[in-house]
């Protein structure tokens, strides 16, 4: 029996060693210009998204979704975000192409996370990726906002989403 469970155990690691071993010795890809193969995506996302929600969890927005809020966050992000996620009008030329993980474009693909969620990312920025956090930058209230902002980009008031379609 103890044999079995020796070799079960031995069977499972041996993906993990030789993995390990191919990346130490140069054989993974890192081109940012290639795309992954899907379980590499796939695994990393759901490992990202994981993370997130643990650590947005409890967190509460204290800023309201009324319109000053959300114009205060279209500014900033306009400001400090844009460059990299594009506009309404146009994504980013390198963002959306040339890097890797593909830098989300929000005007054409919204943005997926709650308020916490997003205001982790901001705050904090996500490692490997590109994603600078911005604690010391900007002040938690400022964050709150950008992230209102983008977390309600696609059912933004009338008054916000034309000041946001105009370049």
């Amino acid at each position: 029996m103890r044999r079995y469970l020796l070799v079960f155990v031995l069977g499972m690691l041996a993906p993990l060693v030789a993995l390990i071993a191919l990346g130490l010795a140069g054989f993974l890809p890192v081109r940012a210009t290639v795309r992954p193969p899907r379980f590499e995506a796939a695994l990393a996302d759901r490992a990202l998204m994981a993370r997130i929600a643990r650590d947005a969890r409890g967190l509460k927005n204290p800023v309201r979704a009324d319109e000053a809020t959300l114009l205060a966050g279209l500014k900033s992000y306009r400001q400090d975000c844009a460059g990299c996620h594009g506009g309404a009008a146009r994504p980013s030329a390198w963002g959306a192409r040339n890097f890797y993980p593909r830098v989300p474009q929000f005007a054409q693909e919204g943005a997926d996370m709650s308020d916490a969620e997003m205001f982790v990312v901001v705050k904090y920025g996500v490692r490997y990726t590109g994603m600078a956090g911005w604690e010391g930058i900007a002040s938690d209230d400022e964050i709150w906002r950008m992230a209102t902002f983008l977390s309600r980009l696609k059912s933004l008031p009338p008054s916000v989403a034309g000041a946001w379609r105009v370049p």
